[in-house]
């Protein structure tokens, strides 16, 4: 059992979210995501300063498809390159690992537009040229920080828009127009290609982000992930729970998000304690055989901690900090909670 950070954190100093990750997670750090610096700095600003085989452009309602790049790509591709010296600066070069985040094929999709204004999601080929671009970009990506940090990586994608992608409330080119419904089996078969196509000799873990939403269990199995991220406390219904035991047994490991901005460790360490003793005890109801739950689970925060959720980096360190002690007690008790 591991504990590392989704990607999102709040400020503007790239050194001080560096800093946190060095001195509050486990043994995965990730490159930080700072969306409060402005637009293109958000995790669908960063995974578009990705793909350099399209050129993409902020429009009146959203992100967009142009015939070349804009100033907005240029500085989007500077802000990755800055945060990369800063993070080098402070951890070194010889880390094991280092997880980096993108936004997922579909999400995407559904955030940029053609010309024409209509979503990438509704024309098939734009949404292949799109995935194509994706996965080149995660590559190089890959490539560049497994260069400087001389370590294994690791890729989360995130699919944020899968709920209203498939329940089929994407708008279209009006409050009126509706992007028809998208069923789990494409779903899985266009990000099974992403996470085939990525894992290789440099990439060695993929992670699936489904925080923040009641996870699809179909897609959680059947995307080719490792790993699949949900929020606990969205895992409520008996059809979630049989969702999640049935993920578990099935050999893909998961990421527990049970941690937030409001944690706070204390001295004698007895609210991680009541925190690992309520995972522990969840994954009995489950009859989940504790000795699984120490070898395919790991913590993380609930979700993303950027600043909608109104946070400051003494919050979030909070919320690392937490998800890193709660993890090492269940590794090391889990007989015992």
């Amino acid at each position: 059992m591991g504990a590392y950070g989704l990607g999102e954190l709040p400020g503007i100093s790239i050194a001080e979210a560096a800093d946190i990750i060095q001195g509050e997670t486990g043994d995965l750090p990730h490159l930080p995501q700072l969306p409060a610096r402005g637009l293109g700095t958000d995790a669908t600003g960063r995974s578009i300063g990705l793909i350099d085989a399209l050129t993409v452009a902020r429009g009146a309602r959203s992100w967009m498809l142009t015939a070349r790049p804009g100033r907005l790509t240029h500085r989007t591709r500077d802000y990755l390159a800055m945060d990369l010296d800063t993070c080098e600066e402070i951890w070194g070069t010889s880390l094991e690992r280092v997880k980096i985040q993108a936004v997922g094929p579909w999400t995407l999709g559904s955030r940029i537009e053609l010309p024409n204004g209509h979503r990438v999601l509704t024309d098939h080929g734009a949404m292949r040229d799109l995935t194509e671009a994706l996965i080149l970009g995660i590559q190089e990506h890959a490539a560049e920080v497994a260069r400087r940090f001389r370590c294994a990586v690791s890729v989360q994608i995130d699919e944020p828009d899968l709920p209203v992608i498939i329940a089929g409330r994407v708008e279209g080119t009006s409050t009126f127009d509706t992007i028809r419904a998208v069923n789990a089996a494409d779903i899985n078969e266009r990000l099974a290609g992403v996470f085939g196509a990525v894992r290789g000799d440099v990439i060695e873990h993929t992670y699936l982000n489904l925080t923040g939403q009641e996870p699809n269990w179909d897609v959680a199995r059947g995307a080719g992930a490792d790993t699949v991220q949900v929020t606990l406390d969205q895992v409520t219904s008996n059809q979630q729970l049989d969702g999640l035991g049935e993920t578990i047994t099935s050999g893909v490991r998961i990421g527990l998000g049970i941690t937030g901005p409001d944690d706070h460790v204390d001295e004698l360490l007895e609210k991680p304690r009541e925190r690992a003793v309520k995972v522990a005890r969840f994954f009995d109801q489950l009859g989940i055989d504790r000795a699984r739950l120490v070898d395919g689970v790991d913590i993380h925060p609930r979700t993303n901690l950027g600043p909608e959720v109104a946070v400051t980096a003494s919050d979030a360190a909070n919320a690392y900090r937490m998800a890193r002690i709660v993890a090492g007690m269940i590794s090391q008790d889990s007989g015992d909670l």
